[in-house]
């Protein structure tokens, strides 16, 4: 029987103490720090920290209306650009062959549409690391120009609010 009411005393002061934390607070806008960058064999895995404070990070696969359509450039909510350095400077590469930076070029850029991820419950604010495989290549393969690349990565929750825009250090491939 004291055992019994031992437990009891137990299992309530935990709760009391358990329902004293503070929740965690973020600003609603994501906020990123790089990770690390780690080479696979005809791919690359970049990964980042992210905090939101409203957890609204990630689009259900049926959101599909305005500003969420395809063709728009909400369908996405990642955006990662590869950069290259030539001349001592950091240049978004392109896909041009001819490595000119031609105006007609598409800057390489992935783009992805990472899934919902709000928690259940009262408080909603995330944190975690997103892992993403840059596929088939993470490096430019038409470009000869420079062995040293970097990535820049945007985040955008569904209330549209862009994440700071960060930068990975210097990758050499």
């Amino acid at each position: 029987m004291i055992i019994s009411k031992v437990k009891i005393v137990i299992v309530f002061l935990s709760m009391c103490l358990i329902s004293c934390l503070k929740p965690e607070s973020y600003p609603n806008e994501p906020i990123l720090e790089y990770s690390g960058f780690e080479s696979l064999s005809d791919s690359g895995k970049l990964t980042f920290f992210f905090t939101d404070g409203d957890g609204n990070i990630g689009l259900d696969q049926n959101l599909l209306s305005a500003p969420f359509d395809p063709g728009s450039f909400y369908y996405y909510n990642c955006y990662i650009s590869y950069f290259e350095l030539m001349d001592g400077q950091w240049v978004r590469a392109t896909s041009d062959p001819q490595g000119n930076n031609s105006p007609f070029a598409d800057s390489i850029t992935y783009s992805y549409r990472i899934e919902n991820m709000t928690p259940v419950g009262q408080d909603k604010a995330l944190k975690g690391d997103i892992e993403i495989i840059l596929e088939p290549f993470f490096y430019n393969p038409i470009s000869n120009h420079s062995d040293s690349i970097r990535f820049s990565i945007l985040l955008i929750d569904r209330s549209l609010n862009h994440s700071n825009l960060i930068f990975s250090p210097t990758i050499v491939r």
